[in-house]
């Protein structure tokens, strides 16, 4: 099959989610990208098609339509993914409805790609999606969330995101400077200020305690004049935004715990990257994160983000207990097993026998 893959999405993401599973899926020979800029062509199986001299104008989007179209006639294209609502997913929508081609959507986000704008755009989302070939979810919540909006449950495959290659071959290591991490945005969603009460209660009990909070955002200097008031300038590390990956890896691999205390999440590849890398996780219970961790197995899960008593109780389960920690560690490296580039690729078969 011939596939036309409609997005934004960073070079990385699109790479590693998207065009790698897809090209690692029998059914697919070659794949055309509709997108504002080229990237990797992937030994020459990926080819993108862009607006030129239409790139900054918003004119462009209208061109993708009509260069989708030709693309799909010309390319002989059989199914057409759009990734995320708007304006792409759109965009990919439309196409195969003019063209009378399969449309598959795909959501990287969760559920809240449906919703975050209000109940009318979400019938609106609904409807234009729902009504397509196929949904690819991140995980369960989503699919329960789009079957209770009358989406048919024969349509929605599970398709989890994916770390960055590079972290499924982190090298294991055992000695770790740091007892939690915590790696986000640090904005009101991100809720850092959680982490912030529970060390307060932790900290005379664990006095040797180091953190480290890598990140940056409106709330970043909050944060510190909250860390300030608690007194816990001695063991909190800020480290600001961390872009360069290899040095992400040296601070997950030397780190023990992985915490997030978001509100709302999709299926996050912080996770992900930090459990390949031996992190074992303790987050809040939010979007799919349910799926790859089994609270008291690989992790923690907690339900409260607006009272820091549940998560204290969780870390305290883990800090200052060595064994345990290696024993979830030990859990939480099957990640590298469970969700693969193999794996996904597997799960894009699915999707396209439906397209027949």
């Amino acid at each position: 099959m011939n596939i036309l893959v409609v997005c934004k999405l960073a070079d990385h993401t699109l790479k590693e989610n998207v065009l790698l599973p897809l090209l690692s899926s029998e059914k697919v020979s070659h794949i055309f990208v509709l997108r504002d800029r080229t990237g990797d062509e992937l030994d020459g199986r990926v080819t993108y098609l862009c607006p030129g001299t239409l790139q900054e104008s918003k004119l462009r989007h209208f061109w993708k339509v009509w260069r989708g179209m030709g693309a799909v006639k010309k390319y002989k294209i059989e199914a057409i993914i759009g990734v995320l609502n708007t304006p792409h997913g759109y965009i990919g929508r439309a196409i195969g409805f003019l063209t009378r081609t399969s449309y598959i959507h795909m959501t990287i986000a969760g559920h809240r790609e449906f919703w975050m704008y209000g109940p009318r755009v979400e019938r609106l989302n609904l409807w234009a999606f729902g009504s397509g070939t196929a949904i690819t979810v991140t995980g369960s919540q989503t699919r329960n969330y789009l079957i209770s909006k009358g989406v048919s449950e024969n349509k929605i495959f599970l398709l989890p995101n994916l770390p960055n290659e590079i972290f499924t071959k982190v090298p294991v290591k055992t000695v770790r400077h740091y007892d939690i991490v915590s790696f986000s945005r640090i904005d009101r969603n991100k809720n850092v200020i959680l982490l912030v009460k529970a060390l307060a209660r932790i900290k005379d009990e664990r006095p040797q305690l180091r953190v480290a909070i890598a990140g940056d955002g409106d709330q970043l200097e909050n944060i510190k004049q909250a860390t300030q008031r608690y007194g816990l300038t001695e063991i909190i590390d800020f480290l600001g935004y961390v872009s360069d990956i290899n040095d992400k890896i040296r601070l997950l691999s030397d780190s023990k715990l992985f915490v997030s205390c978001s509100k709302g999440e999709g299926f996050p590849v912080s996770l992900l990257e930090a459990m390949n890398c031996g992190c074992v996780p303790v987050v809040s219970n939010v979007g799919d994160i349910v799926d790859v961790i089994h609270s008291g197995e690989n992790g923690y899960i907690f339900d409260d983000t607006d009272d820091e008593t549940e998560f204290t109780s969780c870390l305290l389960r883990l800090l200052g207990n060595d064994d345990a920690i290696s024993n979830f560690r030990l859990e939480a490296y099957k990640i590298k097993d469970n969700i693969s580039v193999i794996n996904n690729g597997k799960i894009w078969n699915s999707v396209f026998d439906i397209c027949r």
